[in-house]
């Protein structure tokens, strides 16, 4: 990758956001489980990519997976809209 523009992570950024686009697209427009999975693939082969634009070590992305996964799991769970929700919302009141 390197040398190709690859490793500019806001190129990288670029990337996710129109391969997000099209996971969202395949989900609301009722496309077939391969074809959703076919889109999460392409996403996981972009996360995995800025790992290896950062020269990240697989100790690292264990390391920082288990701490972020850990920090989730105590999370108090809230419910929205009926739905219970487990994201980070900070100090912001959450209607």
């Amino acid at each position: 990758m390197k040398g190709t523009n690859n490793e500019d992570m806001q190129f990288r950024l670029n990337l996710m956001v129109e391969e997000l686009g099209e996971l969202a697209q395949a989900i609301t427009r009722g496309k077939t489980r391969e074809e959703i999975f076919e889109e999460n693939i392409d996403l996981l082969n972009l996360v995995l990519g800025n790992f290896v634009s950062m020269n990240a070590s697989v100790a690292e992305i264990d390391k920082a997976f288990w701490k972020k996964h850990e920090k989730i799991m105590n999370r108090k769970m809230k419910v929205i809209n009926g739905k219970n929700r487990v994201s980070h919302y900070g100090d912001k009141k959450v209607k």
